[in-house]
Protein backbone atom coordinates (compact mmCIF):
# COMPACT_ATOMS: atom_id res chain seq x y z
CA UNK A 1 0.00 0.00 0.00
CA UNK A 2 1.20 3.28 -0.92
CA UNK A 3 0.72 6.98 0.53
CA UNK A 4 0.15 9.69 -1.42
CA UNK A 5 2.43 9.34 -4.83
CA UNK A 6 3.72 12.45 -6.46
CA UNK A 7 4.19 12.79 -9.96
CA UNK A 8 7.44 15.41 -10.71
CA UNK A 9 7.68 16.19 -14.74
CA UNK A 10 10.76 18.52 -15.44
CA UNK A 11 10.25 20.64 -18.57
CA UNK A 12 14.22 22.06 -19.70
CA UNK A 13 13.17 25.17 -21.99
CA UNK A 14 15.06 27.21 -24.36
CA UNK A 15 14.11 30.58 -23.20
CA UNK A 16 13.50 32.24 -26.44
CA UNK A 17 10.23 29.78 -26.05
CA UNK A 18 9.18 30.29 -23.33
CA UNK A 19 6.05 31.96 -23.33
CA UNK A 20 4.67 29.43 -25.84
CA UNK A 21 5.84 26.41 -23.77
CA UNK A 22 3.65 28.12 -21.01
CA UNK A 23 1.01 28.61 -22.97
CA UNK A 24 0.87 24.77 -23.99
CA UNK A 25 1.26 23.79 -20.91
CA UNK A 26 -1.55 25.30 -19.30
CA UNK A 27 -3.95 24.48 -21.94
CA UNK A 28 -2.40 21.28 -23.10
CA UNK A 29 -0.62 19.48 -21.02
CA UNK A 30 -2.70 20.51 -17.32
CA UNK A 31 -5.44 19.29 -19.42
CA UNK A 32 -4.52 15.80 -19.93
CA UNK A 33 -3.48 15.73 -16.19
CA UNK A 34 -6.82 16.68 -15.22
CA UNK A 35 -8.85 14.87 -17.38
CA UNK A 36 -9.27 11.44 -15.97
CA UNK A 37 -9.67 12.61 -12.63
CA UNK A 38 -6.85 10.81 -10.81
CA UNK A 39 -4.34 14.17 -10.06
CA UNK A 40 -4.80 16.35 -7.57
CA UNK A 41 -2.61 19.06 -5.84
CA UNK A 42 -1.75 20.40 -9.24
CA UNK A 43 1.82 22.92 -8.80
CA UNK A 44 3.61 24.54 -11.59
CA UNK A 45 7.03 25.07 -9.72
CA UNK A 46 10.36 27.58 -11.49
CA UNK A 47 13.38 24.98 -11.12
CA UNK A 48 16.47 27.40 -10.54
CA UNK A 49 19.44 26.10 -12.43
CA UNK A 50 22.69 27.73 -13.38
CA UNK A 51 22.04 27.39 -17.55
CA UNK A 52 21.18 30.57 -18.76
CA UNK A 53 19.89 29.73 -22.19
CA UNK A 54 17.15 27.43 -20.54
CA UNK A 55 14.51 27.75 -17.96
CA UNK A 56 13.45 24.87 -16.09
CA UNK A 57 10.19 24.19 -14.73
CA UNK A 58 8.29 21.17 -12.80
CA UNK A 59 4.81 20.11 -13.20
CA UNK A 60 3.99 17.94 -9.93
CA UNK A 61 0.91 16.35 -9.26
CA UNK A 62 -0.52 13.70 -6.56
CA UNK A 63 -2.41 10.42 -7.28
CA UNK A 64 -3.47 7.91 -4.31
CA UNK A 65 -3.04 4.82 -6.21
CA UNK A 66 0.12 3.41 -7.67
CA UNK A 67 -1.60 1.58 -9.73
CA UNK A 68 -3.92 4.04 -11.46
CA UNK A 69 -0.60 6.24 -11.91
CA UNK A 70 0.87 3.38 -13.80
CA UNK A 71 -2.14 2.57 -15.80
CA UNK A 72 -2.39 6.51 -16.29
CA UNK A 73 1.20 6.63 -17.88
CA UNK A 74 0.91 3.60 -19.91
CA UNK A 75 -1.74 5.15 -21.92
CA UNK A 76 -0.52 8.77 -21.92
CA UNK A 77 2.96 9.47 -21.38
CA UNK A 78 3.89 8.47 -24.57
CA UNK A 79 1.26 10.73 -26.60
CA UNK A 80 2.01 13.55 -24.35
CA UNK A 81 5.63 13.28 -25.19
CA UNK A 82 4.94 12.76 -29.09
CA UNK A 83 3.07 15.84 -28.81
CA UNK A 84 5.55 17.85 -26.84
CA UNK A 85 8.02 16.88 -30.23
CA UNK A 86 6.35 17.53 -32.30
CA UNK A 87 5.35 20.85 -31.19
CA UNK A 88 8.22 21.93 -30.07
CA UNK A 89 11.20 19.61 -31.55
CA UNK A 90 14.13 19.43 -29.09
CA UNK A 91 13.39 23.13 -27.55
CA UNK A 92 12.13 21.39 -25.10
CA UNK A 93 13.19 18.17 -23.31
CA UNK A 94 10.77 16.58 -20.27
CA UNK A 95 11.71 13.77 -17.82
CA UNK A 96 9.06 12.30 -15.42
CA UNK A 97 9.85 11.00 -11.60
CA UNK A 98 7.57 9.06 -9.11
CA UNK A 99 8.41 10.51 -6.24
CA UNK A 100 6.95 8.83 -2.35
CA UNK A 101 7.25 10.20 0.93
CA UNK A 102 9.41 8.26 3.26
CA UNK A 103 9.28 9.13 7.21
CA UNK A 104 12.90 10.60 8.61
Amino acid sequence: MYDMILLNTTYVVNNDIESQFLDYLRKEIVADFRGDGIFSNLKLRLVYTDDDSTVNYCLQSECDDMDKLEKWMMLNSKGMALRLRQKFGTSVLSFATVLEDVDI
